[in-house]
């Protein structure tokens, strides 16, 4: 083998390493900006929650207020034992309607 056709094969070798580094870097650098992007998100997306669960917090403090202040939430009649038992065995009957036609 001749030194041109050595000193060629290495030249093409060389190219090839270099294409491959630049595919390389150029992968990396692709990578490293969609990690930003998502890293950027995921703080965006901490934000909302931390937000959302401040007004689910509000908005359960208010319910617990009205709730269980000195009134009934039907006004100021109450409703006895009977009474009680017939309006909870209604609404469970209706959230399993509701469950039912969600879930079909």
């Amino acid at each position: 083998m001749s030194e041109t056709s050595k000193y060629d094969l290495f030249l093409d070798e060389l190219n090839a390493l270099e294409k491959q580094i630049y595919y390389f870097i150029q992968k990396g650098t692709e990578l490293t900006e969609a990690n930003q992007a998502l890293s950027n998100r995921i703080t965006l997306i901490e934000r909302e929650n931390e937000s959302l669960k401040k007004k689910i917090h509000g908005i359960e403090s208010k319910i617990s207020k009205n709730l269980f202040n000195d009134q009934n939430i039907f006004g100021a009649e109450t409703f006895n034992l009977e009474e009680r038992e017939a309006l909870k065995s209604k609404l469970s009957e209706l959230i399993a309607r509701i469950d039912y036609h969600l879930r079909s």
